[in-house]
């Protein structure tokens, strides 16, 4: 028996890999299957490619890295590639399932469902490693399946999620869900286990890597070819039972234009040195200023 751990991609990439794909490149007068196409044909024609765990960056990624082991699969919710595992040969690329990016899927025509379905229709299943994420459930019966996706990800995938609850490939015994609050559909819910900012205190990190933080702390110490589905729910429900409230400070949300001159002052100020953006970040929110982890890594890559 394994466990299959399949979580999201990160935005974050290494910037050591030769030849970036970016959807935006693509995005115009194209319609939305010459798009595809045109996207498939450049990923495999990419520059460089190597090991999808050498292209991922940042903290969610270092997270989901730790918890490999004999026994358990890394699989990729990639919104560039499809689902892939975490050893597949890949390029580096620029695309999301977030609005709001100049690289966002929605700006193709179709939607982030419609994107995936037609993407898995498109690529190479024998070099990804697997054809799809019903595929790989349907050809490893018996073994757990653990989702720790943002809820992004996690609604592209639902309609996949839902036909193997139906034909009974995942059960109670052998699927689990890890998310943030979602509006997910209801036929999932008794497998869902919501992956609450209380819980911050207890497994640290930021918020953007929470989902994977409970997975890992939700798996750890699981015996080889040994997988008990109540113990994980108890140790679930001890650690929402244990957990410190989190304090909510009314900060002002800034607009994207707010954020970008926050940046570009406090840039100014460290005159070249080298800054993190959990630095300025933090700096923001000290400030009583709000802006959402992800949006503002965006912002000061595209200000970079």
């Amino acid at each position: 028996m394994k466990i299959h751990l399949i979580t999201n991609c990160t935005n974050l990439k290494k910037s050591n890999i030769q030849g970036k794909i970016q959807l935006k490149n693509l995005i115009g007068n194209n319609s939305a299957q010459t798009i595809v196409n045109s996207w498939c044909d450049k990923l495999e024609k990419a520059e460089q490619k190597v090991p999808a765990n050498e292209v991922y960056a940042g903290d969610h990624w270092k997270v989901a890295k730790s918890i490999i082991k004999p026994n358990l699969e890394l699989w990729v919710l990639s919104a560039g590639y499809g689902l892939i595992h975490n050893s597949s040969k890949i390029g580096s690329y620029d695309a999301t399932f977030s609005s709001g990016s100049e690289n966002s899927i929605n700006k193709t025509g179709l939607s982030n469902s419609e994107w995936w379905d037609t993407l898995h229709q498109k690529r190479s299943a024998d070099v990804l490693k697997v054809e799809s994420l019903h595929s790989l459930v349907s050809t490893n019966i018996g073994d757990v399946f653990f989702i720790a996706a943002s809820p992004d990800y996690l609604k592209v995938i639902q309609n996949e999620l839902q036909q193997l609850v139906l034909e009974q490939k995942l059960t109670n015994e052998n699927f689990f869900i890890v998310s943030s609050k979602h509006n997910i559909n209801k036929q999932l819910i008794p497998f869902f286990l919501e992956s609450k900012a209380d819980f911050c205190s207890t497994l640290k990190g930021g918020r953007v890597s929470l989902n994977i933080r409970l997975a890992k702390y939700l798996l750890d110490e699981t015996e080889v070819n040994i997988f008990d589905c109540k113990r994980v729910i108890d140790k679930y429900n001890d650690l929402e039972k244990n957990a410190i409230k989190l304090l909510v400070k009314n900060r002002k949300k800034l607009s994207d234009e707010e954020v970008v001159s926050f940046v570009k002052k406090e840039l100014d100020i460290f005159q070249g040195a080298k800054v993190s953006a959990s630095m300025l970040l933090k700096k923001l929110r000290n400030e009583n200023l709000a802006c959402e982890q992800k949006r503002f890594s965006r912002l000061l890559k595209e200000l970079l």
